[in-house]
Protein backbone atom coordinates (compact mmCIF):
# COMPACT_ATOMS: atom_id res chain seq x y z
CA UNK A 1 0.00 0.00 0.00
CA UNK A 2 1.37 3.49 -0.90
CA UNK A 3 1.30 5.56 2.07
CA UNK A 4 -0.21 8.68 2.47
CA UNK A 5 1.92 11.86 2.24
CA UNK A 6 1.43 14.25 5.18
CA UNK A 7 3.53 17.51 5.70
CA UNK A 8 3.74 19.22 8.39
CA UNK A 9 4.68 22.96 8.07
CA UNK A 10 6.09 24.60 11.62
CA UNK A 11 7.72 27.98 11.78
CA UNK A 12 9.23 29.12 15.32
CA UNK A 13 6.78 29.23 18.19
CA UNK A 14 4.24 26.82 16.90
CA UNK A 15 2.08 24.91 19.73
CA UNK A 16 3.90 21.20 20.36
CA UNK A 17 0.84 20.16 20.66
CA UNK A 18 -0.39 20.79 17.00
CA UNK A 19 2.26 19.16 15.77
CA UNK A 20 2.54 16.48 18.35
CA UNK A 21 -1.12 15.02 18.59
CA UNK A 22 -1.96 15.07 14.66
CA UNK A 23 1.46 13.39 13.93
CA UNK A 24 0.90 10.72 17.35
CA UNK A 25 -2.40 9.62 15.79
CA UNK A 26 -0.92 9.10 12.11
CA UNK A 27 2.05 7.18 13.50
CA UNK A 28 -1.31 5.01 15.70
CA UNK A 29 -3.08 4.70 12.40
CA UNK A 30 -0.37 2.05 11.57
CA UNK A 31 0.78 -0.23 9.23
CA UNK A 32 2.81 2.35 6.88
CA UNK A 33 -0.51 4.27 6.06
CA UNK A 34 1.21 7.36 6.31
CA UNK A 35 4.26 9.15 5.60
CA UNK A 36 5.11 12.11 7.59
CA UNK A 37 7.58 14.86 6.56
CA UNK A 38 8.04 17.67 8.45
CA UNK A 39 9.29 21.23 6.93
CA UNK A 40 9.96 24.77 7.60
CA UNK A 41 11.51 28.38 5.61
CA UNK A 42 15.23 27.42 7.18
CA UNK A 43 15.47 23.66 7.77
CA UNK A 44 17.09 22.40 11.16
CA UNK A 45 15.61 22.36 14.66
CA UNK A 46 12.73 25.06 15.16
CA UNK A 47 11.57 26.06 18.50
CA UNK A 48 7.99 25.42 19.43
CA UNK A 49 5.75 27.26 22.21
CA UNK A 50 6.87 24.63 24.75
CA UNK A 51 10.38 26.01 26.53
CA UNK A 52 12.75 23.64 25.50
CA UNK A 53 11.04 21.62 22.99
CA UNK A 54 12.18 21.81 19.16
CA UNK A 55 11.11 19.72 16.22
CA UNK A 56 13.53 18.95 13.59
CA UNK A 57 12.64 20.01 10.12
CA UNK A 58 14.01 19.77 6.43
CA UNK A 59 14.57 23.15 4.16
CA UNK A 60 11.37 23.40 2.20
CA UNK A 61 12.60 23.59 -1.22
CA UNK A 62 14.25 20.24 -0.38
CA UNK A 63 10.69 18.64 0.04
CA UNK A 64 9.86 17.47 -3.10
CA UNK A 65 7.19 16.07 -5.03
CA UNK A 66 3.29 15.85 -4.25
CA UNK A 67 1.40 15.87 -0.83
CA UNK A 68 -1.31 14.32 -0.11
CA UNK A 69 -2.16 16.47 3.18
CA UNK A 70 -0.87 19.44 4.17
CA UNK A 71 -0.86 20.24 7.84
CA UNK A 72 -0.65 24.15 9.22
CA UNK A 73 -0.80 23.76 12.92
CA UNK A 74 -1.47 26.94 15.24
CA UNK A 75 0.02 28.12 18.00
CA UNK A 76 0.09 31.93 19.66
CA UNK A 77 2.07 33.52 17.50
CA UNK A 78 0.72 32.16 14.58
CA UNK A 79 -1.28 35.69 13.53
CA UNK A 80 2.10 37.36 13.80
CA UNK A 81 3.70 34.62 11.48
CA UNK A 82 0.82 34.78 9.40
CA UNK A 83 1.99 38.35 8.21
CA UNK A 84 5.59 36.99 7.32
CA UNK A 85 5.75 37.25 3.33
CA UNK A 86 8.22 34.25 2.89
CA UNK A 87 6.20 31.69 5.19
CA UNK A 88 3.17 33.21 3.57
CA UNK A 89 4.84 32.24 0.09
CA UNK A 90 5.67 29.21 1.16
CA UNK A 91 2.45 28.71 2.68
CA UNK A 92 0.91 28.76 -1.22
CA UNK A 93 3.52 26.88 -3.13
CA UNK A 94 3.36 23.30 -0.53
CA UNK A 95 -0.57 24.08 -0.97
CA UNK A 96 -0.44 24.43 -4.80
CA UNK A 97 0.96 20.65 -4.26
CA UNK A 98 -1.41 19.21 -1.95
CA UNK A 99 -4.67 16.91 -2.67
CA UNK A 100 -6.12 18.29 1.23
CA UNK A 101 -4.66 21.04 3.33
CA UNK A 102 -5.69 20.76 7.19
CA UNK A 103 -5.09 23.94 9.64
CA UNK A 104 -4.93 23.39 13.56
CA UNK A 105 -6.32 26.06 15.62
CA UNK A 106 -4.95 29.64 14.68
CA UNK A 107 -2.79 27.95 11.54
CA UNK A 108 -5.84 28.86 9.81
CA UNK A 109 -4.78 32.82 10.17
CA UNK A 110 -1.26 31.58 8.19
CA UNK A 111 -4.00 29.80 5.46
CA UNK A 112 -6.43 32.79 5.27
CA UNK A 113 -3.31 35.06 4.83
CA UNK A 114 -2.17 32.85 1.95
CA UNK A 115 -5.71 32.65 0.23
CA UNK A 116 -6.76 29.49 0.94
CA UNK A 117 -9.72 30.23 2.96
CA UNK A 118 -10.97 33.01 0.85
CA UNK A 119 -14.78 31.92 0.44
CA UNK A 120 -14.85 29.35 2.70
CA UNK A 121 -16.25 28.57 6.20
CA UNK A 122 -13.40 27.86 8.40
CA UNK A 123 -13.25 26.79 12.66
CA UNK A 124 -10.13 28.41 15.09
CA UNK A 125 -9.23 28.70 18.65
CA UNK A 126 -12.29 30.51 20.63
CA UNK A 127 -10.17 33.25 21.68
CA UNK A 128 -8.80 34.01 18.63
CA UNK A 129 -12.41 34.62 16.84
CA UNK A 130 -12.90 38.05 16.69
CA UNK A 131 -9.36 38.93 15.94
CA UNK A 132 -9.65 36.35 12.99
CA UNK A 133 -13.48 37.48 11.87
CA UNK A 134 -11.71 41.42 11.66
CA UNK A 135 -8.94 40.65 9.59
CA UNK A 136 -10.37 37.88 6.97
CA UNK A 137 -13.94 39.14 6.61
CA UNK A 138 -13.75 37.04 3.28
CA UNK A 139 -13.97 33.38 5.23
CA UNK A 140 -16.98 32.37 7.03
CA UNK A 141 -16.01 31.89 10.34
CA UNK A 142 -17.99 29.05 12.27
CA UNK A 143 -16.83 30.33 15.64
CA UNK A 144 -18.48 27.36 18.01
CA UNK A 145 -17.23 23.92 15.62
CA UNK A 146 -14.66 21.24 16.59
CA UNK A 147 -13.63 21.24 13.06
CA UNK A 148 -15.06 21.82 9.42
CA UNK A 149 -14.34 20.43 6.15
CA UNK A 150 -15.09 23.05 3.08
CA UNK A 151 -14.29 20.52 0.20
CA UNK A 152 -10.32 20.12 0.52
CA UNK A 153 -10.14 22.72 3.10
CA UNK A 154 -10.18 21.47 6.84
CA UNK A 155 -10.09 23.14 9.64
CA UNK A 156 -9.72 22.80 13.68
CA UNK A 157 -10.69 24.78 17.17
CA UNK A 158 -7.33 25.12 19.20
CA UNK A 159 -4.79 22.03 20.89
CA UNK A 160 -6.59 19.18 21.62
CA UNK A 161 -9.67 19.39 18.99
CA UNK A 162 -6.47 19.13 16.36
CA UNK A 163 -6.49 15.35 17.23
CA UNK A 164 -10.45 14.91 16.68
CA UNK A 165 -9.53 16.45 12.96
CA UNK A 166 -6.50 13.94 12.19
CA UNK A 167 -9.19 11.71 13.77
CA UNK A 168 -11.76 12.78 11.49
CA UNK A 169 -9.08 12.00 8.54
CA UNK A 170 -8.11 8.98 9.19
CA UNK A 171 -12.09 7.89 8.92
CA UNK A 172 -12.14 9.52 5.38
CA UNK A 173 -8.87 7.52 4.42
CA UNK A 174 -9.21 4.69 6.11
CA UNK A 175 -12.07 3.47 7.43
CA UNK A 176 -13.91 4.01 10.52
CA UNK A 177 -12.58 0.85 11.93
CA UNK A 178 -9.13 1.93 11.63
CA UNK A 179 -9.84 5.63 13.28
CA UNK A 180 -11.50 3.12 15.84
CA UNK A 181 -8.32 1.46 16.48
CA UNK A 182 -6.92 5.37 16.93
CA UNK A 183 -8.80 6.76 19.36
CA UNK A 184 -8.45 3.81 21.68
CA UNK A 185 -4.97 3.62 21.58
CA UNK A 186 -4.10 7.29 21.98
CA UNK A 187 -7.24 6.91 24.97
CA UNK A 188 -9.50 9.88 23.27
CA UNK A 189 -13.15 9.85 22.15
CA UNK A 190 -13.61 8.42 18.73
CA UNK A 191 -15.03 11.18 18.03
CA UNK A 192 -16.35 14.23 18.68
CA UNK A 193 -18.53 15.81 15.67
CA UNK A 194 -17.56 18.49 14.04
CA UNK A 195 -20.70 20.68 15.14
CA UNK A 196 -19.82 19.87 18.89
CA UNK A 197 -19.29 23.34 20.81
CA UNK A 198 -15.61 23.96 21.35
CA UNK A 199 -15.41 24.10 25.52
CA UNK A 200 -18.55 22.97 27.56
CA UNK A 201 -21.00 24.85 29.26
CA UNK A 202 -19.38 24.15 32.36
CA UNK A 203 -16.20 25.67 31.57
CA UNK A 204 -17.37 28.61 29.44
CA UNK A 205 -19.50 29.27 32.54
CA UNK A 206 -16.59 29.68 34.93
CA UNK A 207 -14.55 31.40 32.18
CA UNK A 208 -17.91 33.67 32.41
CA UNK A 209 -18.17 34.01 36.23
CA UNK A 210 -14.54 33.47 37.72
CA UNK A 211 -15.64 35.14 41.48
CA UNK A 212 -19.27 35.48 40.41
CA UNK A 213 -22.61 33.90 42.11
CA UNK A 214 -22.24 30.75 39.49
CA UNK A 215 -19.05 29.57 39.40
CA UNK A 216 -19.59 26.72 42.70
CA UNK A 217 -22.64 25.99 41.28
CA UNK A 218 -21.55 24.89 38.07
CA UNK A 219 -19.23 22.61 39.40
CA UNK A 220 -21.54 21.01 42.05
CA UNK A 221 -24.04 20.45 39.34
CA UNK A 222 -21.50 18.86 37.24
CA UNK A 223 -21.30 16.38 40.03
CA UNK A 224 -24.75 15.92 40.69
CA UNK A 225 -26.04 15.38 37.00
CA UNK A 226 -28.83 13.12 38.48
CA UNK A 227 -30.44 14.85 41.05
CA UNK A 228 -33.14 17.37 40.68
CA UNK A 229 -32.08 20.24 38.53
CA UNK A 230 -35.50 22.43 38.27
CA UNK A 231 -34.40 26.17 37.92
CA UNK A 232 -36.06 26.63 41.55
CA UNK A 233 -34.00 24.66 43.03
CA UNK A 234 -30.86 25.84 41.53
CA UNK A 235 -31.87 29.32 42.30
CA UNK A 236 -32.20 28.86 46.09
CA UNK A 237 -28.69 27.24 46.26
CA UNK A 238 -27.50 31.02 44.94
CA UNK A 239 -30.03 32.75 47.12
CA UNK A 240 -32.16 34.03 43.94
CA UNK A 241 -35.09 34.08 42.99
CA UNK A 242 -35.61 31.84 39.97
CA UNK A 243 -36.33 34.98 37.32
CA UNK A 244 -33.02 36.62 39.08
CA UNK A 245 -31.06 33.48 38.88
CA UNK A 246 -32.40 32.69 34.97
CA UNK A 247 -31.32 36.63 34.14
CA UNK A 248 -28.06 36.05 35.30
CA UNK A 249 -27.36 32.62 33.98
CA UNK A 250 -28.27 33.81 30.55
CA UNK A 251 -26.61 37.02 31.05
CA UNK A 252 -22.85 35.26 32.12
CA UNK A 253 -23.21 32.18 30.63
CA UNK A 254 -24.96 32.82 27.45
CA UNK A 255 -28.04 29.89 27.72
CA UNK A 256 -31.10 29.63 30.11
CA UNK A 257 -30.60 27.76 32.70
CA UNK A 258 -32.59 24.26 31.24
CA UNK A 259 -30.73 24.14 28.43
CA UNK A 260 -26.75 24.39 30.15
CA UNK A 261 -27.94 21.59 32.48
CA UNK A 262 -29.88 19.39 29.20
CA UNK A 263 -25.81 20.19 27.44
CA UNK A 264 -23.79 18.89 30.53
CA UNK A 265 -25.93 15.70 30.81
CA UNK A 266 -25.53 15.36 27.50
CA UNK A 267 -21.71 15.55 27.35
CA UNK A 268 -21.37 13.72 30.63
CA UNK A 269 -23.85 10.83 29.00
CA UNK A 270 -21.94 10.58 25.85
CA UNK A 271 -18.31 10.09 27.38
CA UNK A 272 -20.50 6.92 29.63
CA UNK A 273 -22.04 5.19 26.54
CA UNK A 274 -18.09 6.02 24.22
CA UNK A 275 -15.92 5.11 27.17
CA UNK A 276 -18.61 1.47 28.94
CA UNK A 277 -20.90 -1.19 27.72
CA UNK A 278 -23.54 0.53 30.47
CA UNK A 279 -27.37 -0.33 28.80
CA UNK A 280 -28.71 2.98 27.81
CA UNK A 281 -31.54 3.11 30.15
CA UNK A 282 -29.09 3.36 33.49
CA UNK A 283 -26.75 5.98 31.08
CA UNK A 284 -30.54 7.81 30.90
CA UNK A 285 -31.09 7.74 34.92
CA UNK A 286 -27.77 8.29 35.74
CA UNK A 287 -27.61 11.30 34.62
CA UNK A 288 -31.19 12.67 34.79
CA UNK A 289 -32.87 11.87 31.73
CA UNK A 290 -35.50 10.07 33.48
CA UNK A 291 -35.54 7.56 30.34
CA UNK A 292 -34.24 6.54 27.04
CA UNK A 293 -36.22 8.44 25.08
CA UNK A 294 -35.54 11.81 26.84
CA UNK A 295 -32.06 11.02 26.32
CA UNK A 296 -32.80 10.08 22.96
CA UNK A 297 -34.33 13.44 22.34
CA UNK A 298 -31.86 15.84 24.05
CA UNK A 299 -28.68 13.94 22.30
CA UNK A 300 -30.35 15.03 18.88
CA UNK A 301 -31.10 18.07 20.41
CA UNK A 302 -27.44 19.12 21.35
CA UNK A 303 -25.45 16.76 19.55
CA UNK A 304 -27.36 15.81 15.89
CA UNK A 305 -26.34 11.80 16.94
CA UNK A 306 -28.63 9.59 18.99
CA UNK A 307 -27.29 7.50 21.85
CA UNK A 308 -27.87 4.37 20.23
CA UNK A 309 -25.51 5.32 17.10
CA UNK A 310 -22.69 6.36 19.27
CA UNK A 311 -23.05 2.96 20.72
CA UNK A 312 -22.95 1.06 17.63
CA UNK A 313 -20.19 2.97 16.15
CA UNK A 314 -17.63 2.33 19.18
CA UNK A 315 -18.71 -1.39 18.90
CA UNK A 316 -17.19 -1.75 15.31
Amino acid sequence: MKPHRVCFLIYPGVASYDVAGPAQALAAAGGGRYSVTIVSVPGGLVESDCPGLAFGSIRANRANGSIDTLIIPGGTDAPTAAKDATLVRLVKRLAARSERIACVCTGAFLAAEAGLLKGRRAATHWRYCDQFADRFSDTELERDRIWVQDGAIWSSAGISAGVDLTLALIEKDFGIAIALEVARELVVFLKRPGGQSQFSTVLSGQIADAGGPLESLFAWIANNLGADLRAEILAERVNMSPRTFARTCVARIGVAPAKAIEIMRVQAARESIEQSDTPLSAIAARYGFGDEQRMRRAFQRQAHITPSEIRARFRL
